[in-house]
């Protein structure tokens, strides 16, 4: 296990963000760290139709982000393995002051491997699992001097030709991977319980909980629920959500289960929702 691992008792959440604004707010509500999304190559055409956010942020947001988020809060998701291009976005991550560099679509243990290496301990590393291939290594990638994992619902979907993007928490996807990782593991989004579409933030928060699930990040919505209500407000009754699924016994984990599956059932089949 990763020695260098932030001591945390909490449901650990991460915004997507490039506005110092929005930095300031999030951290000073408890936010956990701020992600600055470099991948684009190949997005918009691989996640093309499905409700899905690409972003451009450049090097300069970074360098502008960092001015104005702590020391170890700052996180730089880089495009996907490559032999042009990975190793100076890795040290262009690094010169900016990141504090951790995310990996999207791994495929093999080498691309992890020689990312892990390009890094060679200046920042902490990180792996999204979001392809069928990354299911295959499982057991290698989980033995990999990680700081967390992340399991990609919307891709793993379009990957596994699924019905939603929830068929992974429903089936042994993401428990098998759970198995295979001491590190902490995030999955999928949340915003305000009680809101989110279409299903709401509260009964994923009962699927995280469940499953194990560590961390997650901050939905597009969360930016939009903060016109009704404080990013404290909302960062308090997500871990609170989070805490109190924690606590239930185990047959009310089984009926929120059956409630969570039926509600995507429901979603799934509804022509107006497809």
């Amino acid at each position: 296990m990763n020695q260098n691992l932030p001591v945390t008792n909490h449901f650990q959440l991460f915004l997507f963000s490039n506005d110092p604004t929005v930095v300031r707010t999030a951290i000073a509500a408890g936010v956990d760290g701020i992600i600055v999304d470099w991948e684009n190559q190949g997005k918009k055409l691989r996640q093309e139709n499905f409700d899905t956010q690409v972003n451009y942020d450049t090097y300069e947001d970074l360098c502008r982000i960092r001015e104005v988020t702590p020391e170890g809060k700052l996180i730089c998701r880089i495009n996907g393995f490559s032999v042009e291009y990975t190793q100076e976005e890795v040290e262009l991550a690094l010169r900016a002051g990141a504090d951790e560099i995310f990996l999207p679509m791994v495929r093999t243990v080498a691309e992890a491997r020689d990312t892990l290496q390009m890094i060679n301990g200046r920042a902490g590393f990180n792996i999204l699992i979001e392809t069928t291939s990354a299911l295959d290594c499982l057991a290698e990638l989980g033995k990999l001097p990680l700081r967390r994992a992340y399991i990609g619902l919307n891709d793993l979907h379009i990957q596994q030709n699924s019905r939603n993007i929830f068929v992974p928490l429903m089936n042994e996807t993401v428990t098998d991977i759970r198995r295979h990782f001491e590190i902490p593991l995030g999955a999928g989004g949340v915003t305000y319980p009680p809101n989110g579409f279409p299903i709401a933030s509260k009964y994923l928060i009962n699927e995280y909980a469940r499953l194990g699930i560590d961390f997650s990040f901050l939905r597009r919505t969360f930016i939009k629920d903060h016109a009704n209500h404080s990013m404290e407000h909302m960062v308090y009754h997500i871990r609170n959500a989070y805490d109190e699924a924690r606590r239930r016994s185990h047959e009310q984990v089984s009926a929120d289960f059956r409630a969570f599956r039926e509600q995507v059932e429901s979603w799934t089949t509804n022509p107006h929702h497809a």
